[in-house]
């Protein structure tokens, strides 16, 4: 027989169930409760889940894995745990479709069980809430037998559910369906989808990542998330039916062309999760196995709302902070691709932002939007560039302007002159340090004496991962590590990534600066002009307790709060080594 999932939940809490070989468990309550016990969570998030909870009712699981406060899969291992049941994993699942009385698609999806094996005695299920007394119930009335239930993963049930009963139900459904049928049964089909991309989205926002990678391979996609800038796969996995649809959707969202799959795309998106709503970049590129898609999140909860919140050095800041108050003059930072200099310059048009200053910026793209602030999309292709934006821009008659990167000649001449008739200008520049931006402007033929008028201060960043609060580890340097760095920190204290549950096993939680700040005086107007001046420029940028790239990574280093691997990567130190 075939019942809805409606009619099985009406049969089964209209009829006592049978005693006997009947399944019996207590109901798991609070599943948080147990979290807790077991040391996977504190209590401020057993809390919060609980309330959440109560507000909407949603399932606790469901909750703690969205919000990403427990791995779904150590999620399951506990529950398994709890209520002496065993734990399924993917190559215990059936090849085949197991008939289960004819239960519906809708049904198993709803419920989130997936028959596994079936006998004149008993049906085995892996299901994802294996105290559900209503599924149990209603399944032991379609099969007039015993049910054993198992613990499976949430969406590898998801997954496997999908690919053995999608093309039955069609089946089932026949040649006479209802247009009304059909309508209906497109829609489930596209579930799935929407809730795989709502659930990465919201993985992904949980766990601080700042894009998530969709990588097709021959058999379906890897899924990554970038955090504290290195990919991490959080057990994520799109099966071979399922990945085309969620790429499917994320077009969908983004207004792409969905039939186009030869050609890459960019795109924007905005989709709320966790109580707020977060701007996606969205970019789609073919491969050989598919087409792979990277969404940047840009999540307003993590935009900067001070300098302070940047963690420069407190040198530093107290610098940019002075010179801001400045009414004109050209402000750069500098930096690779991915040191957040982006970052740094919204946290200054947020100390600067105010109802008497107009502030204009050009970008590209625009990450994250600023409440008053007038923010225009450079759009190189029709024509309209830095420089072009920037010409416009000073009609405008801007207190501010901000230009997302200098990268010509002709940007930067209108950058120097902006900031020399009464604007003040921020930017950025791809170079390595402080001094070595003075020299890549010098060799975009601004004239000397003009640099020197105009720069009042070039802020120079890189990008380490904090080491983990939980599990750090205290060690001592060792000569090869002093050898390494050129520095003399042997025998003395530094600390060691080791990973835990709660940095996904990275050793690293979150991200800190390390910064210089080159401030233009006279005396370094002075060397400004002399020819290969970059190395006299970084004696005269320690003045007065400042410290060069190397110096504040060697400080962060000894404090305790990065690892030795993070700074060497960071800075290398193949220049302007020195000791602390």
């Amino acid at each position: 027989m075939v019942l809805l999932a409606e009619q099985l939940t009406c049969q089964a809490n209209g009829k006592t169930l049978a005693t006997g070989q009947f399944m019996r468990m207590s109901r798991l309550d609070d599943l948080a409760a147990v979290l807790v016990e077991r040391g996977l969570i504190d209590q401020a998030d057993a809390i919060r889940a609980r309330r959440l909870h109560e507000a909407s009712g949603e399932r606790q699981d469901v909750l703690l894995a969205r919000l990403g406060l427990v791995d779904e899969n150590r999620l399951a291992e506990t529950l398994a745990s709890h209520l002496s049941l065993e734990l399924v994993q993917r190559d215990g699942f059936p090849r085949e479709p197991v008939a289960a009385g004819g239960a519906t698609l809708a049904f198993l999806r709803n419920y989130r069980v997936l028959p596994l094996f079936e006998d004149d005695e008993r049906l085995t299920v892996a299901m994802a809430d294996p105290t559900d007394q209503t599924a149990l119930g209603a399944l032991r009335l379609l099969v007039e037998k015993e049910i054993e239930a198992k613990v499976g993963v949430p969406s590898e049930l998801a997954r496997a559910i999908e690919a053995l009963y999608r093309g039955t139900a069609a089946q089932r459904a026949g040649p006479e369906a209802s247009e009304t049928d059909l309508e209906d049964r497109e829609a489930l089909s596209d579930a799935p989808a929407i809730r795989a991309l709502d659930g990465l989205i919201s993985q992904a926002v949980a766990n601080r990542a700042s894009d998530i990678h969709i990588e097709p391979e021959a058999d379906g996609a890897r899924v990554r998330h970038r955090i504290d800038g290195r990919l991490i796969e959080l057990g994520g996995r799109l099966e071979n039916y399922l990945a085309p649809a969620v790429v499917n959707r994320v077009k969908i969202l983004a207004r792409l062309d969905v039939a186009e799959r030869r050609l890459p795309q960019d795109g924007r998106a905005s989709i709320a999760t966790q109580g707020r709503v977060v701007d996606i970049r969205v970019s789609t590129m073919p491969t050989l196995d598919g087409e792979s898609v990277v969404l940047r999140l840009l999540d307003p909860a993590s935009a900067p709302g001070s300098l302070a919140e940047l963690g420069l050095d407190v040198g530093t800041t107290e610098r940019l902070e002075g010179l801001l108050s400045s009414p004109h003059g050209l402000v750069l930072v500098s930096g690779p691709t991915g040191s957040g200099k982006t970052t740094t310059l919204y946290a200054m048009l947020g100390r600067l932002n105010s109802g008497e200053t107009k502030i204009l910026t050009a970008e590209d793209p625009v990450e994250y939007r600023l409440e008053g602030v007038n923010q225009i999309q450079a759009n190189p292709e029709i024509g309209l560039g830095f420089a072009e934006l920037m010409r416009s821009m000073l009609r405008q008659d801007p207190d501010i302007v901000m230009v997302g990167e200098i990268r010509d000649e002709e940007t930067a001449r209108i950058a120097v002159q902006a900031a020399l008739t009464g604007h003040l200008v921020l930017s950025t520049v791809h170079t390595n340090d402080a001094p070595g931006t003075v020299m890549r402007l010098r060799q975009m033929d601004i004239e000397p004496y003009l640099l020197a008028s105009a720069l009042r201060a070039v802020v120079a960043q890189r990008l380490v991962r904090r080491l983990c609060s939980e599990c750090k580890r205290e060690d001592i340097a060792t000569a090869e590590e002093q050898s390494l760095l050129g520095v003399s920190i042997a025998g003395r204290t530094i600390w060691r990534p080791v990973g835990c549950s709660a940095c996904h096993d990275t050793g690293y939680s979150g991200r800190l600066v390390i910064s210089e700040c080159l401030v233009v005086d006279d005396e370094i107007r002075h060397v400004m002009a002399k020819d290969n001046c970059e190395m006299e420029l970084a004696s005269l940028m320690r003045r007065d307790g400042g410290s060069a790239l190397a110096e504040d990574g060697l400080r962060l280093l000894l404090a305790g709060e990065t690892g030795l691997d993070e700074v060497v990567a960071a800075i290398g130190f193949s220049s302007r080594s020195t000791d602390v």
